[in-house]
């Protein structure tokens, strides 16, 4: 994993800031990352890769979780993550969040990478971000920094060479027993 310096932290926790959309390496794929809380940005990133769906969000901590999300096994919560998994629970109402995210959702999908910069651009703007894959809607998610500069060449990203992964396991934590509903890197035994 390359080591990001606190340069690279400031730059992209401000270009989120100023509402632009980047591309952040994950403890998976390499992921479209944007401000959670800005609706402007979202509409924008929804037109160019073609899809209307929910988007997970990247937190710093159960703390920060709580704000948006009824979590209510945190032993379980601690035990997945950090780590490659997207974790789907009831999502709270009156929070900054960006209807957007959740697309009429009543459902929030949260991720804590096993990754410093995304957590690191996380805790310096105190709010989420999203992340999810860098492709459009319906192909494959791009693995390499050079597929992604062919593909996406106005996009601000951030190197970490590439990444070969299934992306994040995603689990349904809002029904008991929860539900796998897509198997990735991440193996979780009910």
């Amino acid at each position: 994993m390359k080591i990001f310096s606190n340069n690279s932290i400031n730059h992209a926790a401000d270009l989120i800031h100023k509402g632009e959309i980047i591309i952040l390496p994950t403890d998976t794929l390499y992921g479209f990352s944007f401000d959670a809380c800005n609706s402007n940005t979202i509409e924008r990133f929804n037109k160019f890769k073609r899809r209307n769906n929910p988007i997970s969000i990247i937190v710093d901590s159960i703390e920060m979780a709580r704000e948006y999300a009824e979590i209510k096994d945190e032993d379980l919560f601690h035990s997945l993550l950090p780590g490659p998994f997207t974790c789907l629970y009831p999502k709270n109402v009156g929070t900054n969040l960006s209807d957007l995210v959740t697309n009429n959702s009543n459902l929030v999908g949260i991720r804590i990478p096993k990754h410093k910069l995304s957590i690191s651009i996380v805790q310096k703007l105190q709010k989420p971000i999203t992340t999810t894959s860098v492709n459009i809607h319906g192909e494959k998610p791009l693995e390499t920094i050079e597929d992604i500069k062919n593909e996406f060449p106005y996009i601000k990203y951030f190197d970490e060479g590439h990444l070969i992964s299934k992306g994040s396991t995603i689990i349904n934590f809002s029904i008991n027993p929860p539900k796998i509903i897509r198997q990735g890197d991440g193996n979780f035994k009910k």
